[in-house]
């Protein structure tokens, strides 16, 4: 891997995840109510976090190393 891999672009992307994902939770209350709001936004919403944050920090790594 090159010594130049832009790790801020990961933390970026990562913090622009966890906005998304909050106004999401806000917007759910229009849609869903209860019990399943709750496990959306306390466990379906973490989880696509770190799945995109993973999905897309292993995309920005294969380009810089080739």
């Amino acid at each position: 891997m090159n010594s130049l891999y832009p790790l801020w672009i990961e933390k970026l992307v990562f913090i622009g995840l966890i906005a998304v994902a909050a106004y999401g939770g806000i917007m759910l209350q229009d849609y869903i109510s209860g019990l399943p709001l709750w496990l959306t936004r306390i466990c379906v919403l973490p989880v696509v976090i770190l799945v995109l944050t993973e999905g897309i920090g292993r995309t920005i790594q294969s380009i810089y190393s080739r």
